[in-house]
């Protein structure tokens, strides 16, 4: 049992950590307390809160930035494609980590259900381990690519869509190999 309190920004900050699976057993100790149940699940829901706010103000700013961006002609055209890669980028990221926010919620919801937390368990980490692993991997094989100015062929295309969860492979003409 924790012996100090920690404020509503450092749990919350907390919650965000073990989702990204970066906390210490210690601070981990402390999400799992039974009396932090509850507390963990509002913040989860207030991350998700959070989380569906940051995309729908990213889709108001894409609208107004492709609307503003069409109204300059052509000479909008490379900076509306622009616009919306990155707009494209930052929501797949925030999808992602969403993606990661609900299993975590659908993990202490059984928990608080069942008051058993056999399933919050190391198998749950070392899975999150692998997958941060291999996402890593793929940004890295991207970012040489581009660092060393080399062409991305199909099948590097379709493994960056991965990321994104889109399998693309059956996508993939042989023909433009």
């Amino acid at each position: 049992m924790s012996n100090y309190y920690i404020s509503d920004d450092e749990f919350a900050r907390l919650v965000s950590e073990d989702v990204k699976n970066r906390l210490s057993s210690r601070q981990r100790a402390i999400l799992t307390e039974e009396q932090n149940w509850n507390r963990w699940q509002k913040a989860l829901l207030h991350l998700v809160d959070n989380l569906n706010d940051q995309i729908d103000d990213l889709i108001a700013d894409s609208e107004a930035d492709s609307e503003r961006f069409r109204a300059m002609g052509v000479d909008g055209e490379i900076l509306l494609r622009e616009s919306e890669f990155a707009y494209d980028a930052k929501r797949g990221k925030i999808e992602r980590f969403m993606f990661h926010v609900n299993r975590r919620l659908d993990d202490v919801t059984k928990l608080i259900e069942t008051g058993s937390s056999s399933h919050i368990n190391n198998e749950h980490i070392a899975a999150s381990t692998d997958v941060n692993f291999y996402r890593k991997a793929i940004a890295k094989h991207r970012a040489l690519l581009n660092e060393y100015d080399l062409e991305a062929t199909e099948i590097d295309k379709a493994l960056w869509r991965a990321l994104d969860n889109e399998w693309a492979f059956e996508d993939i003409n042989p023909s433009n190999i």
